[in-house]
């Protein structure tokens, strides 16, 4: 017999199989128990907290020989036959597939049709949310007039996309995320009854993981089946799952806090190269600085999503860390982790995201001001431009990168992987090289723009535009003409005809 994936083993098969939602059992069971069972509801919830399981229970409650208390036998052939997905009149349509107007007509002509072996036909329409608005029209006006014994039952994870007129048709009812003690208890069950030892920190990270879904905890354990066999560890679920543990994230955290720069950098490039994807480690952080701003209003009491004994200490001293600056901080890191799903510069961002942290959130006093000026004062201009060019240069670009730094931390990150190419028209050109992509788009956007700008203007003492290049483009060879370069000096670039 072929493998059954544990998500569909496990598949609760009555009403008091299933984990959680416990008032939308109760109320189905008491609909199902006195003949009120409506024509048409609508599942609404997050992915793998058992919408689908549980329109499948209904559709065997309506259709058993044998049914208990609103409870299906699941040993009559109707039962059987739609465990098995033989069931003629229980009809599953994927939306997402199947969204046009032309399956909903299908369908309306199709829904008149007396039941072919049961007492009645049901149908169960997934992410209904899919379906287009001609497609919702054409269903609207099933579910108005509809056919005696048939009953419909729509799921979604996205209930504010189901138009108004829809749910008005429907008994909406809503389902919550799981517990991390519900998924816990499952997965233990599952594990006892597979043979399995697992280590109840292993339990708790495929949990937090999961995100209160137990069909993908279910999953997750399935595949560390697969890599480890019988004996799982908190390790064995670190390495198959990609993520870091709290003592790592306390001690990145630190380093933040501290504003080691380097350390930053190392230990992010350290994760990435074992293996461990950036959006997750982002996702990780997030978490860890949710616990860190719940402790710092409940203290102990507070129920922490990444946060154990190995770690707590740490949570306590970065506590002072002030209230607003942690928000900030969660705030940044949130925002990175939803970017990442959808950048090609992983590392970078992330590097960035931490280091601006880095800025508000530092050990030294909690500002990133400094009590030195950030720039030049105009008699030091005079000085620092006499005839070397060499020095000229590189003291000009450093202090320029000076006082972004001073002003901005992940400005001065991305700016540092540049080289200034020259001034013309006053416009200084600023090179980057080609696998720094990332870095030159970022630089480009309007804040990090004006913030050189400033500082260059402060330096220079009149209007000076930036404008950011890639060194290895047409566009270089026609700027950098010799004559242009009249304030770096030449050496700075290759000169090409």
């Amino acid at each position: 017999m072929a493998y059954l994936a544990l998500y569909r083993a496990w598949r609760p098969q009555k009403f008091d199989e299933v984990v959680g939602q416990e008032s939308t059992v109760k109320a189905l069971q008491n609909a199902l128990k006195e003949g009120k069972l409506t024509h048409a509801y609508l599942f609404t919830g997050p992915r793998g907290t058992g919408k689908t399981s549980i329109a499948k229970i209904v559709a065997k409650a309506v259709n058993c020989e044998n049914l208990d208390s609103g409870e299906p036998c699941n040993n009559c052939s109707a039962c059987q036959d739609i465990n098995n997905g033989n069931f003629m009149d229980v009809i599953e349509i994927d939306a997402a597939s199947n969204r046009s107007v032309d399956e909903m007509r299908d369908l309306k002509e199709k829904v008149r049709i007396l039941p072919a072996q049961g007492k009645e036909k049901v149908y169960i329409i997934d992410e209904v949310h899919m379906l287009t608005p001609e497609a919702f029209n054409t269903l609207l006006k099933t579910l108005e007039e509809p056919p005696a014994r048939v009953r419909f039952i729509l799921a979604t994870t996205e209930a504010h996309k189901i138009p108004a007129t829809i749910r008005s048709r429907c008994q909406i009812y809503n389902f919550r995320r799981l517990t991390g003690d519900e998924i816990v208890s499952r997965l233990k069950q599952v594990a006892a009854a597979d043979g399995v030892e697992i280590a109840d920190e292993a339990l708790q990270l495929i949990s937090r993981r999961a995100n209160g879904g137990l069909r993908d905890a279910l999953s997750m354990l399935d595949q560390i089946y697969s890599y480890k066999g019988k004996k799982i560890t908190k390790q064995d679920v670190l390495e198959v799952l990609g993520i870091v543990d709290d003592l790592f994230l306390a001690q990145l955290m630190e380093r933040v806090f501290a504003w080691d720069t380097g350390a930053i950098i190392r230990m992010i490039g350290e994760v990435l190269n074992s293996g461990k994807e950036a959006q997750q480690l982002a996702r990780e952080a997030s978490l860890y600085l949710r616990d860190l701003m719940l402790y710092n209003v409940l203290g102990e009491d507070a129920e922490f999503s990444v946060v154990t004994e190995e770690s707590l200490q740490a949570v306590k001293q970065q506590s002072k860390i002030k209230m607003e600056n942690i928000f900030e901080a969660l705030k940044i890191m949130t925002e990175a982790a939803d970017k990442l799903r959808f950048s090609d510069g992983n590392k970078y961002l992330l590097e960035i995201s931490l280091l601006e942290i880095a800025s508000i959130t530092n050990a030294k006093g909690e500002t990133t001001q400094s009590n030195q000026p950030a720039i030049l004062r105009n008699k030091d201009i005079k000085t620092a431009v006499k005839p070397n060019k060499d020095e000229n240069r590189d003291a000009l670009w450093n202090r320029i990168l000076q006082g972004v730094k001073e002003q901005k931390v992940p400005t001065h990150a991305l700016l540092c992987q540049a080289k200034p190419l020259g001034i013309k028209e006053n416009v200084l050109y600023i090179g980057f090289k080609k696998g720094f992509k990332f870095h030159k788009e970022r630089m480009e956007e309007k804040a990090n723009r004006e913030l050189v700008e400033k500082v260059v203007k402060e330096l220079l003492n009149k209007e000076i535009q930036i404008q950011f290049i890639f060194l290895d483009e047409d566009q270089y060879n026609d700027i950098v003409a010799k004559k242009a370069i009249e304030f770096f000096g030449e050496d700075i670039v290759e000169i090409k005809n």
